[in-house]
Formats: C-alpha cells, sequence, structure tokens
C-alpha cells in the first residue's frame, strides 16, 4: 500500500474557506428557488437553509470522499487506513465538531501524530493527499513519528484540560482588556473610535493567536500542570 502523506494545514484552511462561500451561495439560491415556488412553512425553510449545508460537507464526504473544497485542493477524507470513505455517521458528528470548534479545531493539526484536528479525531479520520506524487516536497507531511521520542506525556484527559484552562485564562485577560479600552457605546451600539476598532481587531488577532499557541504547547506538553517527562532509561543488567 502506497505510503500515507498528509496536506499542509495552509491547503484545508483553503479548502473550508472554499466550502464556506460555496455553502453560502447555494443556501441563497435555495431560499431563493423556495420563495419561488411559494414556500412558507418556517419549518419548510429551516430545511432550505439545512439541506444545502448537509450536502455540501456531510453527504459529499461520505460518497466522493471530501467536500468541494477537499476536491479543489487535492485531498480527501478517509478513515484511519488512509482507504476508505467514513460513514454517513462519522461525517455528521466531524462535521457538527468542527462547527462547535470553528478554527480552534485545526490548531491541532499542528502537533497531531497524524495531522488530525479534533474533528478528525472524534471521527476517526484523517485528511491525506489525493495524489502526493505531483506535489512539491514542502506540500507532502508524513506521519509524526513518536517512537524516538525522549518524553511522556500527561494523559490526553489532563492534557485538554490544561488546554482549556489557559485558554479561559488567557481570555478572561483579553476581556479585562477590552473593558478597560474599548467602551460600551462601542461594543453594545458599535459605535467606536478608531482607536477602539483598531484595538478591538488587534484583540481579536491576539486571541486567536494566544489559543493556537496555547494549544499547541499544551498538547506538547510544555505548559505547567501538564508538562512532558523525560523517558526514564532502564538499568543496564
Amino acid at each position: 500500500m502506497a505510503t500515507i502523506t498528509y496536506p499542509r494545514l495552509i491547503k484545508r484552511v483553503r479548502a473550508v474557506l472554499i466550502d464556506w462561500v460555496l455553502t453560502i451561495v447555494a443556501i441563497v439560491i435555495s431560499l431563493w428557488v423556495g420563495n419561488a415556488i411559494g414556500v412558507s412553512s418556517a419549518i419548510a425553510k429551516l430545511m432550505l437553509i439545512v439541506l444545502p449545508i448537509l450536502i455540501l460537507d456531510p453527504v459529499l464526504v461520505t460518497v466522493t470522499g471530501g467536500s468541494i473544497g477537499h476536491h479543489v485542493m487535492g485531498i480527501r477524507v478517509t478513515r484511519m487506513d488512509g482507504v476508505s470513505r467514513i460513514n454517513i455517521v462519522a461525517a455528521t458528528a466531524r462535521f457538527i465538531v468542527k462547527t462547535l470548534f470553528g478554527w480552534f479545531s485545526f490548531f491541532f493539526v499542528l502537533t497531531t501524530t497524524k495531522h488530525q484536528a479534533i474533528h478528525d479525531l472524534v471521527a476517526y479520520s484523517i485528511v491525506i493527499n489525493k495524489n502526493p506524487a505531483g506535489l512539491a516536497s514542502y506540500d507532502v507531511l508524513t506521519e509524526r513519528l513518536a517512537k524516538n521520542d525522549p518524553y511522556t506525556y500527561p494523559a490526553v484527559w489532563r492534557r485538554l484540560l490544561i488546554i482549556a484552562a489557559y485558554g479561559f485564562l488567557y481570555g478572561f485577560i483579553l476581556s479585562v482588556c477590552s473593558a478597560i479600552f474599548i467602551s460600551e457605546t462601542c461594543v453594545q451600539y458599535q459605535h467606536c473610535s478608531a482607536s477602539e476598532t483598531i484595538t478591538s481587531f488587534t484583540l481579536s488577532i491576539l486571541l486567536l493567536l494566544g489559543i493556537g499557541w496555547i494549544t499547541v504547547r499544551g498538547w506538547r506538553g510544555r505548559l505547567y500542570g501538564g508538562r512532558r517527562r523525560p523517558r526514564t532509561s532502564p538499568e543496564p543488567g
């Protein structure tokens, strides 16, 4: 069996952006068609929104091995064997978790052995390159080998708990900064001065980058409370 290779994170981000644009377009068309044929029920209108979303992600992932964004970027979603497609239950769970966690889910791609996001871990799926032979070397990633790792790591639940705790503390600090430098008028009524707009944008970027840094460092056992430890070599004899 061919060696499994994984795409860079930027390819997965581009695939999500493509899917996001296509989903919005599909929803607008779906609602327009529904309005044209006289759909008036609230439930029916809700279905006009939900169906395009489900078709463009979990259904396509199950039937074709990826969303339109995945195919455009030359990547596909498979089971852990790198060959079989995931079923509709796993694809739906994957989509729900990806939606709930948003960009935070993708930070795990930078540190997990098989370059998996949180939604991949939940669905027992991986994202691989379709045709790695035609790609540049920097676009072809291999599994992160742990057998020569000189460290032992805390349990997964403990690392996740540490990441959540640090993330909450960091978010609280940024919230305090926001309360100090951004007026209530700006927050509630969106009447912001130029400096408040810049400050708000800066805090948003810092939140995203900080959560990413905390996630990567926490998963690698580099945060206090969940630090990795050097392996103890067995004594000779």
